[in-house]
């Protein structure tokens, strides 16, 4: 799918303001709400996933979940629906860059200033894990930071229920970002809350430091490392 043009109506709502980033799975524009006048992030499932009952399964999860999610460190999820044939969610507009893009213009962060943004995601990820779910994908892309320095929490794509998880579960199909996830992760095993907190820790690491604990030329082998 080609980008939408500045001005594009999705939905008979909201009012495409121009293009925030695109991904595997989605391109997240800047928009305008008309009905509640606010400025909103409109994430619109690619036009080639759309017919991958996976990924459409995952977004769908990803709207569900986040939804239920209402805290100060975790992106709200407004709305969820269709336009013709995009689907799209339309969720809290953040003012600011991810924690990656971040780290890449700065590098490495001052201390109090990387510890700030990791406790604030801490917060974030703790209160999921108190509704029940595991975020499964954390990493510095999906944490936004705002212009005055709030962290928030987004992209709960994979993110699995605590409820529906058997700690005997073995899968043949690894999500998440091998940079990140925690062994159990990169062995197909069942993911738990100190799943996150394993990453949490790898972005710690690489937010003081300017690197990563573990690099390798192939996924296989930095999950042997990790």
């Amino acid at each position: 799918m080609s980008e939408l043009p500045i001005g594009t109506l999705l939905s008979g709502r909201y009012r495409v303001l121009g293009t925030l980033g695109t991904g595997g799975m989605a391109h997240v524009y800047h928009a305008r709400d008309l009905n509640l006048q606010r400025e909103v992030a409109i994430k619109i499932l690619r036009e080639d996933q759309t017919s991958d009952t996976s990924f459409q399964a995952r977004f769908v999860h990803e709207a569900r979940a986040a939804a239920n999610l209402l805290h100060p460190n975790i992106v709200t999820v407004y709305d969820f629906g269709q336009d013709g044939a995009r689907t799209f969610i339309a969720m809290e507009y953040v003012q600011g860059t991810d924690l990656k893009t971040l780290m890449r213009r700065r590098g490495r962060l001052p201390i109090e200033e990387a510890i700030g943004l990791v406790i604030q995601a801490c917060a974030g990820v703790g209160y999921a894990h108190r509704a029940g779910l595991v975020h499964c994908d954390l990493k510095p892309h999906n944490i936004l930071v705002t212009s005055d320095g709030r962290a928030k929490i987004t992209d709960f794509g994979i993110a699995r229920a605590l409820a529906s998880i058997r700690p005997d579960e073995v899968s043949d199909v690894v999500w998440g970002s091998p940079q990140y996830f925690a062994p159990e992760q990169a062995a197909g095993g069942a993911p738990s809350p100190a799943s996150d907190v394993y990453s949490l820790g790898i972005i710690l690491f690489e937010v003081l430091t300017g690197s990563l604990p573990f690099q390798a030329p192939d996924a296989t082998q930095l999950a042997r490392l990790h």
